[in-house]
């Protein structure tokens, strides 16, 4: 198994940091850590030439230092038995350093920080670590804590949920942890569909059905998926919630003290993640906990 983490000497980072390393992985997996920081006078404001202080060099050589105690702290935290650890200090912006890391060096699972500037001001986290999410092609884990002893699974029937499930199911993270299933029947999907009360007598009869159909649906999903998440030897309790998926996940998560919730995203980006509502974006943005989100095979491989 190949997992990148990304830091910034942040403790967002640093609990990313101490995640991977306590964590179960495979035999010989090999974890590269890298740090990103610009390069010259864009750490200062360039183009803006009056904003670079005229002791420039000192200050970039303090932050190189101060990135590379880092990666050295995180190097000694990650070492153990059966992994290999490598570092880098990539000269770059982090969003582009990182997203550029994926692509050349794919790996099975990227971490990173919630949020939160290093010892550098460096701005890894936060708001980037969306932007990650939003070009990855394989899971991404951020990490707003240090264990994963209560998961929320969420599922909603799409191929994005198999990806999840098949993670929680097959990777050895997951073994001691008790997972809830949570699925959401959306109660206000039938109103998109073009049905309202003022169309027709029955309608609030049609929605109701679709309401109770929507239920059975998706708690035979749910049932179906704890079914073959207790044959691969995972603990597992199931969940159904009505209302907004986005919501009611960050909810269940909260009730339950969730140290992780798992998600499988559709994929949308830019533009259309903005215009369709993107459920992984919005858990990503108020879960309590760490939240690892889980393409599907069509947006980890667009056309």
């Amino acid at each position: 198994m190949r997992i990148l983490l990304a830091t910034d000497g942040s403790v967002s980072a640093d609990h990313a940091r101490d995640l991977v390393a306590d964590a179960a992985w495979p035999p010989d997996t090999r974890i590269r850590v890298v740090a990103a920081l610009d390069m010259g006078p864009a750490l200062f404001g360039s183009p803006w030439i009056p904003a670079v202080p005229p002791d420039a060099d000192r200050y970039e050589d303090e932050a190189v230092d101060a990135l590379s105690d880092v990666l050295a702290r995180a190097a000694a935290a990650l070492s153990g038995p059966g992994r290999s650890v490598e570092t880098e200090l990539l000269r770059a912006t982090p969003t582009t350093a990182v997203v550029a890391e994926m692509k050349s060096w794919s790996p099975d699972l990227t971490v990173v920080g919630s949020r939160g500037h290093g010892p550098v001001g460096t701005t890894l986290l936060g708001s980037t670590s969306s932007a990650i999410v939003d070009h990855a092609t394989a899971p991404v884990l951020v990490a707003r804590g240090r264990s994963v002893g209560t998961v929320v699974l969420a599922e909603d029937g799409s191929e994005a949920a198999r990806a999840a499930e098949a993670i929680v199911a097959g990777w050895p993270l997951f073994a001691p942890a008790l997972i809830d299933v949570v699925t959401v029947v959306d109660v206000a999907a039938p109103w998109r569909t073009g049905i309202a009360p003022t169309m027709f007598g029955n309608a609030m009869d049609v929605y109701a059905d679709m309401i109770s159909s929507a239920h059975d649906t998706q708690e035979a999903i749910a049932s179906e998926t704890a079914r073959r998440l207790r044959a691969a030897g995972r603990r597992v309790e199931m969940e159904l919630r009505e209302g907004d998926p986005a919501t009611e996940i960050v909810a269940a998560a909260a009730e339950d003290g969730a140290d992780l919730i798992v998600m499988g995203s559709r994929g949308h980006r830019g533009l259309a993640r903005l215009v369709l509502g993107g459920v992984a974006h919005s858990v990503l943005t108020h879960a309590p906990c760490s939240v690892l989100i889980v393409r599907d095979h069509a947006a980890a491989h667009p056309a």
